[in-house]
């Protein structure tokens, strides 16, 4: 017999169980479903998840207000107050500062995992509103005028107003229910991990472009007066796979290289993992029944690392859509009813993604005359006050 929600959503990543709290947070009854068990075990420091993500001012209120961001063990959050970018090739350089935008932060580095667990754990404080379902596989979805019903691998069924699709970049929901996308490979993959350095970040985000591909210095916390980063290395299919094959010791001396040398590496970390990089679009992010929210409706180059502030924004606003729509006794099933969140979001992701891709393009021209012209851009940019403000707000995902 299926059991009834105003919400289900499919997905318990950091972006699927942010929508869940803020939907609960609205009085609206919502299911979970995901494939993994529901627990993690976080690493202890020194050890750090090798993958983390840069929480804007924006994202920050949206956790707050889920409950979570005043949880969250203070060690293992990295405020940043500064962005240093340089090109490689060349002298051009920008530098920002939370000075230039009249903000205490640009933001803070957290891994995905502290942010998960936070997310999970609040969600566990509700009882009669929200139903978990972990180690659950779904296999089919019957959309219906008034509701959707999910069958789930274990037979069971669970029935709702709205679905909420949060299933990552490969979305079987996206699939399933025939919403196409506009996608190309970036001809990219990212190499993240942990890395021990020499001194301090000084709570600085660190990004070179240069011939080594694109790296981003992200700061971590420090521990017994040891210091930590986490890396975002954008570079081609055939150097990730070689500097994944590279021994530790080799591979510090090429990230030190390309990082021109403003650190020394002292070692690895974590693991590395090697991400494969895509733009992806949905056409559009709604239908009768059913809401795409996160990487399941775009994905965007790690360049200025938004991609995650992108989606919780989609789960704030969705709940406020939904939030409001029931108090009103309307119909969450109506797609009417959810263009209203497409509305509020679709905009401003596509407007995220073409920087990404203007700036992706940007940094691939390396011919010595392309070269001189970006470094002289920079020069200049670095000199307009108002110009750098506007690119700041951008990177810390401002709305």
């Amino acid at each position: 017999m299926a059991v009834a929600f105003d919400v289900v959503v499919i997905g318990g990543g950091m972006v699927g169980a942010l929508a869940a709290n803020l939907l609960l947070q609205q009085g609206l009854r919502v299911a979970l479903v995901d494939r993994s068990s529901g627990q993690i075990t976080l690493s202890t420091a020194p050890s750090y998840d090798s993958r983390v993500s840069a929480i804007s001012t924006h994202s920050q209120a949206l956790f707050e207000r889920a409950g979570v961001w005043g949880e969250i063990n203070t060690e293992r959050l990295t405020p940043y107050y500064h962005m240093q970018v340089w090109d490689g090739l060349g002298t051009g350089n920008i530098e920002f500062s939370c000075d230039d935008v009249h903000l205490d932060v640009l933001g803070h580095l957290v891994e995905n995992d502290v942010l998960s667990q936070g997310l999970l754990n609040q969600l566990s404080q509700y009882s009669s509103d929200f139903s978990s379902y972990f180690s659950a596989s779904v296999v089919d979805i019957a959309q219906k005028q008034e509701s959707v019903t999910v069958v789930l691998e274990s037979g069971e069924t669970i029935e709702a107003a709205t679905l909420v699709a949060a299933d990552g970049a490969n979305s079987f929901v996206r699939e399933l229910v025939g919403i196409k996308t506009k996608e190309w490979d970036y001809n990219h993959h990212a190499i993240v991990s942990t890395l021990e350095v020499d001194r301090s970040h000084e709570n600085t985000a660190w990004q070179s472009f240069g011939d080594e591909g694109v790296l981003a210095f992200l700061p971590m916390p420090s521990y017994n007066g040891r210091h930590f980063v986490s890396i975002v290395w954008s570079v081609l299919p055939v150097d990730a796979s070689a500097l994944l094959e590279l021994d530790e010791h080799a591979f510090c001396q090429r990230v030190q290289y390309a990082i021109s040398s403003k650190f020394k590496v002292v070692s690895l970390q974590s693991k590395r993992i090697a991400i494969p990089l895509r733009q992806r679009h949905a056409t559009h992010y709604v239908q009768n029944g059913i809401a795409l929210i996160g990487d399941a409706a775009h994905t965007i180059h790690p360049l200025a690392g938004q991609g995650a502030n992108l989606g919780f924004a989609d789960a704030g606003a969705l709940a406020i859509v939904l939030g409001k729509a029931k108090k009103r006794g309307e119909s969450l099933t109506d797609e009417r009813v959810l263009r209203r969140y497409q509305r509020l979001r679709m905009a401003d992701n596509m407007r995220m993604a073409a920087a990404m891709e203007m700036f992706k393009r940007l940094y691939d021209k390396q011919t010595p005359a392309q070269v001189l012209a970006r470094n002289v851009g920079m020069t200049f940019v670095n000199k307009q006050q108002w110009l750098k403000n506007n690119i700041v707000q951008l990177a810390i995902g401002a709305q």
